[in-house]
């Protein structure tokens, strides 16, 4: 992920110098900008063409698939399924794999695929990390044309931000792989037919988000157990809730079952 992080910062860097505009001129020397000089960065920024993240889809597609597929195995143990006397449960939970991570492959880029498979635009993705790099560039965006940075300069400054550093590439692979494991988890419940729905647990301290908090204490007994259909306040179907979650989710069978 950091690897491609630092691949793209030259070339938006080179976009960027390219779409510069001679309006912004004025900005040297200025403490702030009027109106028309923020409409012009703004400009910039939405004709920077990001289709260059869509080549991370197919890089991280086998990655989230592998990921699922183990986090779906993982909850088949939880519950105790034997696999090897019902190998048409792992194939449900390997299927379910391969479609999460066609999905949200796509999505991760702003994608997502059509009929054919093929990618295409998705204005709805969530946590796309193409748009926010698009935000959180910003900064260096405007200073560069503030003063006068070359392509040079803009790139070696871009590399070195946080939208291009090795702390937000290890935030994004950690979340993901979080995502991936508790999706896989989720389709291995569904598969046991012994789960009868899932709990959402928090780490229990003064760090966990309110987001998570309202989600540790959803359902009928404020205790997080929903339905495996169910969708938990924060609009997710498990963790994580937000970047660098830290809730987890286990499988909740009803007590009658447990002492058959």
């Amino acid at each position: 992920m950091h690897a491609f992080l630092q691949d793209q910062a030259p070339k938006i860097a080179a976009q960027v110098n390219a779409l510069r505009s001679t309006a912004l001129k004025a900005l040297l020397a200025k403490d702030e900008l009027t109106q028309d000089q923020r409409d012009e960065i703004d400009r910039i920024l939405a004709a920077v063409d990001l289709a260059g993240f869509s080549v991370l889809a197919g890089d991280v597609e086998k990655v989230l698939e592998g990921i699922a597929a183990d986090g779906g195995s993982q909850a088949l143990l939880q519950v105790h399924i034997d696999v090897t006397t019902d190998p048409g449960v792992l194939e449900v939970v390997n299927g379910d794999a391969v479609a999460y991570a066609a999905n949200r492959s796509a999505e991760l880029v702003g994608m997502t695929r059509d009929a054919a498979g093929d990618l295409v635009p998705n204005p709805d993705a969530r946590w796309a990390i193409d748009e926010s790099t698009r935000q959180m560039i910003r900064g260096e965006v405007t200073q560069a044309l503030a003063d006068g940075w070359s392509n040079d300069e803009l790139a070696s400054n871009l590399a070195g931000s946080r939208a291009f550093s090795l702390d937000r590439a290890m935030t994004i692979a950690r979340t993901e792989t979080q995502m991936a494991a508790n999706a896989g988890a989720i389709a291995g419940y569904k598969a046991s037919g012994v789960v009868d729905g899932k709990q959402w647990i928090t780490a229990g301290d003064d760090l966990v988000s309110e987001d998570c908090v309202e989600n540790g204490e959803a359902g009928d007994n404020g205790d997080g157990v929903l339905g495996l259909d169910e969708i938990y306040p924060s609009g997710d179907a498990a963790p994580p809730a937000h970047p660098n979650c830290r809730c987890t989710i286990v499988p909740y069978i009803e007590p009658a079952k447990e002492t058959q």
